[in-house]
């Protein structure tokens, strides 16, 4: 029987050889990259840098925390470790270990991107300067053990409340708060059962942004401010919480076995719900004025709520985040609404590449069908541009009119646009 160590020793030799691009390059061209933006917005003052320094340190954890459920369990070698004779545990340990090697560096680029913090603003020579600086290091290391242990744990947890036949009322509940609630269809006595992927997607999304509005609430203690809640006891509770939640989950790993088989036998299903979640009012309105697109549009937008509920969840975090902004009109909105609006479009470069992959599009499938490839081009693109409309768009150019100085947050939602049409229509 295959143990942790001997596991983990294989994955880490497989990630090399699979690797084209060195961890340690990527770390430094994230961190450095932060680093010239946080000190061209020191020229601003001390708090204009510091929440620059926020917005980009909660965008690169966001994606470390969407990361988690692909270090777990959405795989590309998942069929194969399905059909090996492997435990529950070392298949946790070797999760939790890539989990935490992606935390770290996550938050190795984080605090490289504070330096400019301590070198460049003017007054903070010794003392001061240390003092901000192990301020920011402190939420970089707390958001990195969410990132590490607890978000792992979540999942684990989700799956173990799969298993256990307690993911319907579940997923109803994550999905209704993602902000895409599918209209209730009768079902069957042969219909299968919701897609535990769809558990295991959205319930890390749901805890990240936990994570991520309960950190904003003690920002202000970043440049010492005083925040509504005390930030050190905020960190200290997220430090301690991801510890015990990565402890409880290791005991009760076992369940990641059979979640493993099930995920991998899901993948092999990708058609088998089609007809149980009808389109939602959006997508039906949607499909409506596509033309000869609506066929593969529905199926496209079925698919992708069903096995990628996480861009909902991180949709619903963008939505919110542009919707504060606009209601607070914070004195420097400009890294909020770069950071919402930009990564809403990097995000929607992924989902582009999603919409043309496995499981959601099959070529041989789809060559069957009547259509020609203008129209499946369109389908992705009227999902695509649905997306963005609804939970970046739409509160973007809110939250721009609300401001002194609109035209920053339009200017931005405009070139956000432009890509994420690029991205839909451009054929691979």
């Amino acid at each position: 029987m295959m143990t942790s160590r001997q596991l983990i020793r294989w994955s880490r030799l497989h990630e090399q050889r699979a690797r084209t691009i060195p961890v340690l390059a990527v770390t430094a061209v994230a961190g450095g990259l932060l680093a010239a933006w946080v000190g061209w917005r020191s020229s601003a003052g001390m708090a204009a840098a510091s929440h620059a320094w926020l917005a980009g340190a909660l965008v690169a954890y966001a994606v470390a925390f969407l990361r988690v459920p692909f270090h777990v369990y959405w795989r590309a070698d998942a069929p194969l470790l399905a059909q090996l004779p492997i435990e529950g545990r070392p298949l946790f340990d070797a999760a939790l270990v890539r989990s935490l090697r992606a935390a770290a560096a996550t938050t190795v680029a984080v605090v490289i991107g504070a330096v400019p913090l301590v070198l460049e603003l003017p007054g903070l020579a010794g003392a001061g300067g240390i003092a901000l600086g192990a301020r920011h290091a402190a939420f970089a290391g707390a958001l990195g053990l969410a990132a590490g242990l607890l978000l792992p744990a979540v999942t684990v947890g989700a799956a173990a409340l799969v298993v256990a036949g307690g993911g319907d009322q579940l997923l109803k509940t994550a999905t209704a708060l993602g902000g895409a609630p599918a209209r209730e269809a009768k079902r069957s006595v042969d219909a299968p059962p919701v897609s535990p992927s769809a558990i295991l997607g959205a319930l890390p999304g749901f805890a990240a942004t936990l994570v991520i509005v309960v950190v904003v609430l003690g920002a202000p203690w970043l440049i010492g401010g005083r925040p509504a809640v005390s930030a050190p006891i905020v960190l200290a509770a997220i430090a301690g919480a991801s510890a015990v939640a990565a402890l409880a989950a290791r005991a009760g790993a076992g369940v990641m076995e059979r979640v493993l088989r099930d995920v991998s036998a899901l993948d092999r299903q990708r058609l088998a719900t089609l007809e149980v979640k009808p389109p939602t009012r959006i997508e039906a309105a949607i499909a409506a004025v596509i033309g000869d697109a609506a066929l593969p549009y529905r199926k496209d937008a079925r698919l992708m709520r069903r096995r990628f509920p996480i861009a909902f969840a991180f949709g619903a975090l963008v939505f919110l985040v542009l919707v504060i902004v606009g209601l607070a009109r914070p004195a420097d909105p400009t890294p909020w609404l770069t950071v919402a609006v930009g990564g809403a479009a990097a995000y929607g470069l992924v989902l582009a590449s999603r919409l043309r992959r496995p499981p959601i599009e099959l070529a041989r499938l789809s060559a069957t069908l009547p259509l020609g490839a203008a129209a499946n081009a369109r389908a992705r693109l009227a999902w695509l541009l649905g997306w963005w409309t609804i939970f970046t768009g739409a509160p973007a150019v809110f939250a721009a009119l609300r401001q002194a100085e609109p035209m920053t947050g339009i200017a931005l939602t405009g070139a956000a646009t432009v890509l994420m049409i690029v991205a839909g229509a451009l054929p691979r």
